[in-house]
């Protein structure tokens, strides 16, 4: 299953088996007992520590909270909106795999990150 953050795409196997094998080393406690605005809390603090620092998410990062937020909400799409270095509320979105693989083999061949101006408008 692919899932986008922001203007990054990571292909996940199977979330809820992903999530169960990284969800201690990822720190966001017990994901069984955790509601979908816990989930989407715990990601925004870790997307507002990067956005702080002007770090791009890692794959396997990316891939983790993926996970989580395919799980706790269905979503295979979510937008942090930074400004001033700062997150706001995060938006989530249900895209066609088809739109999700087209990004990412344009992203492959063009070596270019997927334009949030082109995604984000229309779907969240």
């Amino acid at each position: 299953m692919l899932f986008l953050m922001n203007d990054q795409i990571a292909e996940i196997d199977i979330p809820e088996m992903h999530l169960a094998k990284c969800w201690k080393s990822l720190g966001c406690g017990d994901p069984y007992g955790m509601r979908a605005r816990e989930a989407l809390a715990f990601a925004s603090r870790v997307v507002a520590e990067h956005v702080k620092e002007g770090i791009r998410l890692e794959d396997s990062l990316l891939q983790d909270l993926g996970s989580l937020i395919i799980s706790k909400t269905g979503a295979n799409a979510a937008l942090f909106p930074a400004f001033d270095g700062k997150v706001s509320e995060p938006r989530l979105t249900i895209l066609p795999e088809t739109i999700l693989a087209s990004l990412r083999e344009r992203h492959h061949r063009e070596g270019k990150a997927p334009d949030m101006g082109e995604i984000w408008p229309a779907a969240a």
